[in-house]
This record gives C-alpha cells, structure tokens and sequence, in this order.
C-alpha cells in the first residue's frame, strides 16, 4: 500500500475540522460527535483473536500476547453515515479483563472504554498519511475506485508498554471537502 507522508505545512491545508481530530488525542467519538452532529456508533466489521500479532507491514510487533484484531466503522446514528474506517490491534494479555471483556462483548469505542476504566493510557505522536484505504473496508462504494483518504496511527501506551495500535482511516465521503489538493506540494513522498 502506498503511502504519502503530511508535513505540517500539509496537514494546516485541511479543513479545520478534520485537523481537530487529527490532532486529538482524546477520545475521537466525543469530538466527532460534535462536528457530524450526530451521535457516534461503533460498527464492528471484523474482530479476531490471534496468538501473536499479524504481520502488518511498517507495524513493529507488539509485545508477546495474545491480539485482538477490531476493524470498525465509526458512523452516525441518525445519518448512517461513515466517517472513520479504524483498526485496533490489541495486546490482550497486558489489559485487565474487565477491558477486555468489554472490548470482546460489546461495540464500544475503544477511547471511550480506556476512559470508563481510569487506567492511565498516554498516546504516542501520531503519524500522518494520505493513502489508500484498507482491503477490509466493506464499503463497496469506496473500494470501487482506489479512493485515498488522511489516516494517522498511533500506540497507546500503558505501563511503558506498546497495548494497542490504533489506525484510523478519515472516510472521503464526509471529508472529501477536507481532502482538495492535499499531498501534491509539500507532502514528504515516503511508501512506508
């Protein structure tokens, strides 16, 4: 999968609203709440257990543990419409089990569950590209044509240790306005 890198020049060029959630490190859901106007849903595409992390190419490997691997769509209640395509990789065996219990048996947005627990989570810098998104996507109308959208990954960090790898996918359709000319000037070329 290709991939161009943003340079802060780059990401100043996008829509303001789409660079409060970039630059957040909060819980997406509340934000993206306020700016869809709408209330948030987690639709759960995919979620599995693996014995050790996938290979993920540009991914350096979690620690030894079990994964939990989530591809989720974030979407508006009332509008049913998709704004964020996020995949969570999550090492299992270093959350509590209420955590996982719930990251398991419920559609909860992963922040918000982070949150409701207080256990103390700091978030890595994230990194930011424009690329295409994900093969998982179940969205036929983007995967039709090899649509790019702004994505960022990041680690969440608990007890000094890497627990969960978080990809998030700004979906075009909301945010194509977002999108005009980004990556053609200033973007620092990088297939990562």
């Amino acid at each position: 999968m290709t991939r161009t890198m943003l340079s802060d020049i780059d990401i100043r060029e996008l829509d303001r609203d789409l660079q409060i959630l970039l630059a957040t490190n909060g819980t997406l859901t509340r934000i993206l709440k306020i700016i869809a106007d709408d209330e948030i849903v987690v639709e759960i595409i995919n979620q599995q257990i693996h014995p050790t992390a996938p290979e993920i190419p540009d991914l350096e490997r979690l620690p030894d543990s079990r994964i939990l691997q989530r591809q989720t769509i974030l979407k508006g209640l009332s509008s049913g419409e998709e704004f964020i395509a996020a995949e969570a990789l999550i090492a299992m065996d270093l959350l509590p089990t209420a955590i996982l219990r719930k990251l398991t048996e419920t559609d909860h947005p992963i922040g918000e569950l982070m949150v409701a627990s207080c256990l103390e989570v700091f978030k890595e810098t994230a990194e930011i590209w424009e690329g295409e998104l994900p093969d998982w996507l179940v969205s036929t109308s983007e995967r039709k044509s090899p649509a790019h959208a702004i994505a960022r990954r990041y680690h969440m960090i608990v007890d000094g240790q890497s627990v969960i790898v978080l990809t998030e996918h700004f979906l075009p359709a909301f945010f194509a306005a977002a999108l005009c000319g980004i990556g053609q000037a200033n973007a620092t070329p990088g297939a990562k």
